[in-house]
């Protein structure tokens, strides 16, 4: 058994030290691949490659050249660089005077460049009451979370901006090959300890020992199931950029000035929103009262028993603390 035990170890550390090396060089000469086809969102790993030169500030330039310049310093060249696994994400806000054309064009454009929607949110822009008020002044928003395909990243941007007028945009990029190497090199890693447990389990007698065998081994494969899933997740956001967008209805821009109100016109409008409100409270009130008046009438019931009862008591001891002062009177005479 000792013997045994030290071919293992032996043999545990040759597999671990040819899983890193193997890994790392494998991943930055293009090797290893990233098993696209597992997800329906990756499709085409050489895109990643055509949009990684894209730049998103007004100093892109400058600090990318700074960047290679430190990088040169420390004897790394920016060919080590890996700019295969890039995640794109912009936040953009736009108005449109057209509101629900401009969201028939936005849905188009999602189908034609290949996305789809995530999570979205419209609201009509009404109050919260239940009541319909006729003359309401009422503006749309939508907001929505879309995935595009990231070779198609820049021109649905474009074509979303397009829509009304671009009030404000902010676009971010990460690089997460760092992030998928260190994963892709623990799983194999991992995955070669889960081999040598289950050959280990074929081999053990001791049913204590294989027990406790089998319980490093679940907890293994569920580590090893939790690299995959974020695995998979990486590459999806690789290949499917995150595109946050708000569309807002306006008025119609006029040049003239806006007349102010004169003092007999506020005070009239001050007069009627205050008779308004004071009769919406009045009906409130009177539904309320209406609502809970089932359970007034309960509750008035219960007094009036416990009341009844209180007083009858009251009186019972009344009568039997008179009935012996009187008997006490005639023991005395």
């Amino acid at each position: 058994m000792k013997n045994r035990l030290i071919i293992s170890v032996l043999l545990c550390s040759l597999m671990l030290t040819a899983c890193g090396g193997a890994s790392d060089e494998a991943y930055f000469d293009g090797g290893v691949s990233y098993n696209v086809a597992e997800t329906a969102a990756v499709n085409s790993t050489d895109s990643y490659a055509s949009t990684a030169d894209r730049s998103y500030s007004v100093n892109a330039e400058e600090s990318e050249a700074s960047s290679s310049g430190a990088a040169e310093e420390n004897g790394v060249t920016s060919e080590a660089i890996s700019k295969e696994m890039l995640v794109y994400s912009c936040n953009m806000s736009v108005d449109v005077l057209n509101f629900d054309e401009a969201i028939g064009k936005f849905k188009d454009n999602i189908d034609s460049y290949g996305g789809f929607v995530e999570t979205e949110n419209f609201s009509d822009g009404g109050g919260a009451s239940r009541w319909y008020i006729e003359n309401e002044e009422r503006w749309k928003a939508y907001s929505a979370t879309v995935r595009i395909p990231s070779a198609q990243y820049d021109s649905f941007c474009t074509a979303a901006s397009e829509l009304g007028d671009l009030r404000s945009k902010n676009a971010s990029v990460q690089n997460v090959s760092a992030e998928y190497s260190d994963l892709n090199t623990t799983l194999q890693i991992y995955e070669a300890k889960e081999d040598r447990y289950i050959a280990l389990l074929s081999s053990i007698t001791d049913e204590e020992y294989a027990i406790t065998v089998e319980r490093e081994l679940t907890d293994l494969q569920i580590e090893i199931a939790k690299i995959k899933t974020r695995m998979n997740e990486i590459r999806t956001d690789v290949a499917y950029s995150f595109v946050n967008i708000t569309i807002n209805e306006v008025k119609e821009y006029t040049a003239e000035p806006v007349q102010k109100d004169t003092f007999g016109q506020r005070l009239k409008i001050t007069i009627s929103d205050t008779a308004e409100n004071f009769l919406y409270f009045l009906e409130e009130m009177l539904f309320f009262i209406i609502a809970v008046f089932p359970y007034l009438i309960l509750i008035g019931i219960v007094v009036i028993i416990v009341v009844s009862i209180r007083k009858h008591k009251r009186k019972k001891r009344e009568m039997i603390i008179a009935a012996e002062m009187n008997k006490d009177n005639n023991t005395d005479k």
